[in-house]
């Protein structure tokens, strides 16, 4: 992953469970920060699959992405106005 990605791993139901939280600081309005995040989920999945760190019965693990923006201009969603 990325030099700013977080892990978590708790325990559920008996077995490790990954949350991968991926931070990215933005001081710029980017309208299409939703497909620079799809971008990064994805090559974070692939890296999993290929390190075999999938759930016991095989699903991929959750990842909750999260953009933290501290830019001047208002930014909602897919548009920043």
């Amino acid at each position: 992953g990325r030099a700013d990605d977080v892990v978590w791993r708790v325990k559920a139901d008996g077995e490790w469970v990954y949350l991968y939280l991926l931070i990215e600081f933005q001081s710029t309005a980017d309208p299409w920060m939703a497909v620079r995040i799809m971008s990064y989920l994805g090559l974070l999945y692939q890296d999993l699959i290929k390190r075999g760190e999938v759930l016991a019965d095989g699903r991929l693990p959750p990842i909750l992405p999260i953009v933290l923006y501290n830019g001047s201009q208002r930014c909602i969603a897919h548009r920043c106005l």
